[in-house]
Order: structure tokens, then C-alpha cells, then sequence
């Protein structure tokens, strides 16, 4: 199953961007993590395990391959990270 341009998944997930919405700035990037995978696991939707740990370094960019309830590739998560002077890191995450 391919997630589809209008799947709720993809407004869930861009939900826990920091870009200006009601998120605030995560305090870890395992907090944001935590965000984006409660958003996938609401909408029947899981990150492969394998494929989205090892967000080293300040900022970055990650590409992570989302799973559907059969376990097939369903479609890919793009995360970029960005720690602010404050210490809190600001995230922007959507599903291409």
C-alpha cells in the first residue's frame, strides 16, 4: 500500500514540524522522534526500524522509509534537524 497524496498521514506528520505550527521546540531529538512515530502509529503506519536511528550531529538530514501494518515499504519520511543556540532543536519533517 502506497501512501496516497490526500492519506491524513502526511498532514499528521508535517504536524510535528516546528515550522510555525503549534509545536514548540523539541527538547531532544529522541522527543521529536517520538512525535513523528506517535503520528505514523496513529494512521496505521510504522518507521522501519532499521532505517531511522542515528541522527547524529547538530543538524542533518535523514530519509526513512515509512512501513505499513504488513510490513511493506508504504512510502518515505524526510527529517531535517537543526539545534538552536538555546539548545532545543527545531524540526521539519514530511512524507515524499
Amino acid at each position: 500500500m502506497t501512501i496516497k497524496a490526500k492519506d491524513p498521514v502526511r498532514k499528521a506528520f508535517a504536524s510535528c514540524s516546528t515550522n510555525g505550527t503549534s509545536v514548540g521546540y523539541y527538547e531532544t531529538k529522541g522527543h521529536a522522534s517520538c512525535a513523528f512515530e506517535a503520528a505514523l502509529h496513529g494512521c496505521g503506519y510504522s518507521f522501519d526500524e532499521d532505517d531511522c536511528y542515528g541522527w547524529n550531529g547538530d543538524d542533518g538530514r535523514r530519509n526513512c522509509d515509512i512501513r505499513d501494518c504488513d510490513g511493506k515499504v508504504a512510502g518515505c519520511a524526510v527529517i531535517s534537524w537543526y539545534r538552536l543556540p538555546s539548545g532545543r532543536y527545531e524540526f521539519t519533517g514530511y512524507i515524499a
